[in-house]
């Protein structure tokens, strides 16, 4: 599944629609009474308990709570980096729950954008190499431009060349950021997106979230700051691995 290109522009649905009611469409990803459970120091660790989760094409869901609470374990299982110990999910409609690692590697690779706490960048390379890296096996004519157009919106124009070393934690991440879109992914699963952004750049990058919402993208958002959530259609707790 590859998500529509975020320059159609399509309209977005309206704010604090869910994936049950935004223009009936079916979840990108989705999620039924997955639990999940890890083994440590000798006991069991719950880190997601029965969560019921489901963000529809186009909506902004960030994942809030506090520090332990399962977000970060609950945005590996969405994006299949991660299996549930017990429930289902599901990515544009299938059922992925029972996949080998293989095929979970090949369903995620350009259905799934991720953007991690850590940047992940690969330093002998360019912002602009760094980027296009997805794109290297499935080459098109186009992923340049694409590159050069998502550095642009993120501020990096003028970085084109610069290698990791020569960029600051805030501009690295948004290298990160747009290497996680360029290849037009149905949804994008962000972790502390905004972390080590100023406030003018956070707004940068959550305005540039918005636009591809209305490119019908999902983005789900786990987060501390709440410049996030003021730009979210929808904000969800999680506290000890629950929904609330």
């Amino acid at each position: 599944m590859t998500g529509p290109d975020p320059a159609d522009g399509a309209a977005r649905p309206e704010r604090g629609a869910t994936a049950a009611t935004a223009s009936g469409a079916r979840p990108v990803v989705e999620l039924r009474g997955v639990t999940k459970t890890y083994e440590s120091g000798g006991g069991t660790v719950v880190a997601l308990s029965e969560v019921d989760f489901a963000v529809a094409p186009g909506e902004f869901v960030a994942v809030v709570g506090p520090s332990g609470s399962g977000k970060s374990t609950m945005l590996n299982v969405l994006g299949l980096l991660d299996a549930p110990s017990e429930g289902d999910r599901y990515l544009a409609g299938r059922d992925v729950t029972g996949l080998t690692d293989a095929e979970r590697t090949d369903a995620r690779k350009d259905a799934v954008g991720f953007v991690f706490q850590d940047y992940h960048l690969i330093p002998t390379l360019t912002a602009l190499e760094n980027v296009t890296l997805p794109t290297l096996f499935d080459r098109d004519g186009a992923a340049d431009d694409r590159a050069r157009d998502l550095l642009d919106r993120v501020g990096l124009g003028d970085r084109l060349d610069h290698t990791p070393d020569r960029l600051s934690g805030g501009q690295k991440q948004r290298v990160a950021i747009a290497r996680a879109l360029i290849n037009r992914p149905g949804v994008l699963l962000a972790d502390e997106p905004t972390g080590n952004l100023d406030r003018a750049t956070g707004t940068t990058i959550l305005e540039e979230f918005r636009r591809i919402c209305a490119a019908g993208v999902a983005v789900v958002a786990v987060t501390h700051d709440d410049l996030v959530t003021e730009y979210a259609d929808r904000t969800v707790e999680l506290v000890d691995g629950a929904l609330r």
